[in-house]
């Protein structure tokens, strides 16, 4: 081998080793930037649910009260009660089949959600009985709109 072509192999290698280097560190940063971004969102979802839970519990109509707002891994769950509701008394998936297109037409269309809806990964909804029992969950993504 000559000179002049150790040279270019030599400057090819480096080339590559350094190409290879910025890629890492790039790939790097931005799964960094990802973990911050997931991070900034549970840290916005714990603010939200904080306000809201402050003024909670809150009887909406003379049906439901609304309990409280929980953070659950980058979604956000609202918990209601039913108050005149015994989930012993009542046919679960009849309430269920009355309540989710509404409460799927207000998770997509609602300004208010609109937070949960683009931001968080989902929204789940728990209905609780008059004697906190669980009743059932409704669980709404971006996809689901």
């Amino acid at each position: 081998m000559t000179n002049a072509f150790k040279r270019q192999l030599t400057v090819a290698v480096a080339v590559l080793v350094t190409g290879l280097l910025l890629i890492w560190a790039y790939s790097s940063l931005g799964l960094q930037s990802d973990a911050k971004n997931r991070n900034q969102l549970y840290q916005q979802l714990l603010e939200r649910s904080g306000k809201l839970n402050r003024d909670l519990p809150k009887l909406l109509d003379s049906q439901t009260r609304f309990e409280r707002a929980e953070v659950l891994n980058y979604g956000m769950r609202f918990i209601y009660t039913l108050v005149g509701v015994d989930k012993y008394q009542h046919d679960e998936d009849k309430i269920r089949a009355q309540l989710q297109p509404a409460m799927l037409e207000a998770f997509c269309n609602i300004d208010s959600l609109a937070f949960y809806r683009e931001e968080a990964d989902f929204l789940v909804i728990r209905y609780l009985d008059q004697n906190e029992a669980t009743l059932f969950e409704l669980r709404f993504e971006l996809a689901d709109c």
